[in-house]
């Protein structure tokens, strides 16, 4: 078994303590074809999609209505990318997940579809633009240091399709980082249902269980693992939902617009190819982010770090932030076989109560429910960017801030963390700065 990034390893291929957003493969790639795969992944990942008809007849496509027009607009590796601070910004790197309720269940808004969309080609209205506002409020800890935390409100104006009231569910989500996503998607499914404990069996108050998903292609329901409700199962069709839904793009995944029947200019728009991002550019993608390693975990042998280790351990985080997952046999790519790495996720959903539900069921998750966040980037985030923010709305500044936001089964260990001394929660923040 090839271990990565664990304590007292060498660090493989990607690794490097002193980058922030190094797209380097996890191991050496095989051969010169796959490092000409990984290229063109990366470049696919920089590529500025043209409005159809475009000039060089293979990247055009964009939209109708899409929120970025490339993938790298949102997505980065280890930066959570800012979300709006005031009504003047716009949703560059966030966007609004909408659903309502039809006959007992819950389904895509019939005018708006599945998120909204705030910018268009030209002749096509954009579906909306989106504010965002913060309620403040203040937070004491046991020993009486305040902390301030704050709520975000979702403001719509200038919706084209009809008012977005309170009877439409909506979700802000901030654009997660892209780092290691390949080694999550090869972790066996059976190590996933190893962990889980609906009925919390043991006693522990944690009661992590998937989400399930009807494949889009196997046609069969499979474990979710992507996004932040784990409502996407595989690599592959997370990466063509962004581009059906973030830039409306079409693939062999997804090979109808995302338009609805409510938005005429949207269906009229001419096309860029049939589908528009062809198989083996999804596959030049897909590949791309398979091999992309995660970053090295830093300041390993920092005795404050590993005191924070342990309390991070003594408080019940690791209950649901697991260190250790390992890929399984992979017959295609053989050298990500056996690969241990360390995370900090179980990939399941828990409920992390009222004070972040969205009220937003997606699939088998509940309003209340998210799926496990990897903590592996933490501590570069905002050091590639001093404005990174945290959680999956991104409303937390500060690491302190998304602790004291959970609730529900991680309830218990938020309560400690607000109980420790200062000295304490200093080598705990330490430790989580180092991942």
């Amino acid at each position: 078994m090839l271990a990565i990034f664990s304590t007292g390893c060498t660090p493989l291929a990607g690794a490097n303590d002193n980058t922030t957003d190094r797209l380097a493969p996890v191991v050496p790639l095989p051969d010169a074809q796959s490092r000409a795969r990984f290229e063109r992944g990366r470049a696919l990942m920089q590529q500025i999609w043209q409005i159809a008809p475009g000039k060089d007849g293979q990247h055009d496509g964009l939209g109708p209505l899409f929120n970025a027009a490339s993938c790298q607009g949102c997505h980065s590796t280890v930066t959570r990318r800012v979300v709006p601070e005031s009504d003047s910004d716009r949703l560059l790197s966030a966007l609004v997940r909408v659903s309502v309720r039809q006959n007992g269940a819950t389904v895509p808004h019939p005018s708006y579809g599945a998120q909204l969309n705030e910018l268009a080609i030209v002749g096509v209205p954009a579906e909306v633009r989106t504010q965002v506002r913060y309620t403040d409020r203040k937070v004491n800890l046991d020993d009486g240091t305040p902390v301030w935390v704050r709520e975000p409100q979702l403001v719509f104006h200038d919706a084209s399709y009809g008012a977005l009231d309170r009877r439409v569910m909506t979700s802000l989500r901030a654009s997660p980082p892209i780092i290691g996503v390949g080694l999550l998607d090869l972790v066996p499914e059976e190590v996933l249902l190893e962990y889980a404990d609906p009925d919390d069996k043991n006693g522990d108050g944690i009661a992590g269980r998937p989400n399930r998903i009807a494949h889009a292609e196997l046609k069969r329901a499979v474990i979710g693992r992507f996004g932040w409700k784990a409502n996407s199962p595989d690599l592959r069709t997370q990466i063509a939902t962004a581009l059906l839904e973030d830039m409306g793009l079409t693939s062999v995944v997804f090979p109808q617009s995302a338009c609805t029947p409510a938005q005429p200019e949207c269906l009229q728009a001419a096309s860029g190819g049939d589908p528009e991002v062809t198989e083996a550019m999804l596959d030049d993608l897909a590949f791309f982010l398979t091999w992309l390693a995660p970053p090295a975990h830093r300041n390993l042998k920092d005795p404050e770090r590993r005191r924070g280790e342990a309390l991070f351990r003594s408080i019940g985080c690791a209950a649901c932030h697991r260190e250790t997952l390992t890929t399984g046999e992979n017959a295609r790519y053989p050298a990500l076989s056996r690969i241990e790495f360390h995370p900090y996720t179980d990939l399941l959903l828990h409920d992390l109560g009222a004070g972040l539900a969205d009220g937003r069921p997606d699939h088998d998750a509940t309003g209340g429910d998210w799926r496990t966040p990897p903590l592996w980037g933490l501590g570069l985030a905002q050091a590639a960017n001093p404005e990174a923010r945290f959680l999956h709305d991104g409303r937390a500044r500060t690491l302190t801030e998304a602790i004291l936001w959970h609730g529900g089964e991680a309830q218990r260990s938020r309560d400690r963390f607000r109980a420790m001394n200062a000295p304490d929660r200093a080598a705990l923040l330490r430790f989580l700065e180092s991942l």
